[in-house]
């Protein structure tokens, strides 16, 4: 017998079980409502896109291009990677350019290196590019980029 009971403050009976309290969750709202938008928006239709380039035995004091990622119109790039390489890396200078913004200019690297953009949009239009120079001394030099295209219309 209850409390309830022997005071006369008893509930009739409804023949139904009582749940358990849900608990408490605590969320971070941004990265949910971020996966909502990206799981209930439609896929556009894309393609992937990697670039390797290479300039084989490079002597030149001046920046040449590696490699130069145009978007078309009609198109959203999305930058996923970009990896480079050189023989000589203590003799070659770099510079990177994303969407008419210079990320880097006159810098070494002393072993190969991969930047990760995780999907950077770039609208149609802008271009990546990556250059490279030496001092003079033959220097293989390689890049490579990962991204994909996303159609803007509904091909």
């Amino acid at each position: 017998m209850s409390i309830r009971s022997a005071l006369g403050l008893a509930e009739p009976e409804t023949r139904q079980e009582t749940q358990p309290g849900l608990p408490i969750l605590s969320l971070c709202w941004d990265p949910l409502f971020a996966f909502l938008i990206r799981f209930l928006k439609p896929l556009r239709p894309r393609k992937p896109i990697i670039i390797l380039a290479n300039l084989d035995a490079e002597t030149s004091t001046n920046y040449k291009t590696v490699f130069s990622w145009e978007i078309e119109a009609g198109f959203e790039g999305i930058l996923n990677e970009i990896c480079l390489y050189s023989s000589r890396p203590d003799t070659t200078q770099w510079v990177l350019t994303i969407s008419d913004q210079e990320q880097f200019k006159d810098k070494k690297i002393y072993q190969s290196l991969t930047l990760p953009w995780k999907e950077l949009p770039i609208i149609a239009g802008q271009k990546v590019l990556l250059q490279a120079k030496t001092d003079g001394t033959a220097t293989d030099i390689a890049g490579c980029l990962a991204g994909e295209l996303r159609f803007l219309t509904g091909k």
